[in-house]
């Protein structure tokens, strides 16, 4: 099933806002881009619920030296008429610019009822190599 372009437009200018509100510590507004039942796993963590665990998420990036986050090789595929599976990759940039980490990302996003795009499950793994644990 191919996607609609009107949807699919709509899904980009959400990860564009999504980027830019990241950046701006804009973290209303990020939330609004997520269901309010959304789960989210990050690297190493068990799944978390709710929007504020996207923003007790962003804000540890944030804490951590994340500045900025960048999209790229990046795949979309329709499943039904309400939601999109998401594939791509999400590099985690210091405020110089260096990328920290890459991260694969799986993400579903689910058109709501007032026809708004939202993320409403994302799992992300990072590609640096855990360190074994010490004995």
């Amino acid at each position: 099933m191919s996607i609609p372009q009107a949807d699919l437009d709509a899904i980009k200018e959400a990860r564009t806002k999504s980027l830019a509100t990241y950046k701006d510590r804009d973290y209303d507004s990020l939330l609004k881009l997520h269901t309010e039942d959304c789960t989210f796993t990050p690297p190493g963590s068990a799944p978390l619920k709710g929007r504020a665990a996207v923003k007790e998420i962003a804000e540890g990036f944030v804490k951590s030296g994340v500045a900025e986050l960048k999209l790229s090789n990046e795949e979309l595929r329709m499943l039904g008429e309400r939601h999109i599976f998401d594939t791509h990759q999400t590099q985690l940039m210091d405020k110089d610019n260096k990328v920290m980490d890459t991260m694969n990302a799986a993400v579903i996003w689910r058109k709501d009822d007032d026809g708004v795009w939202r993320i409403m499950f994302e799992m992300a793994n990072s590609q640096t190599p855990r360190k074994p644990p010490s004995s």
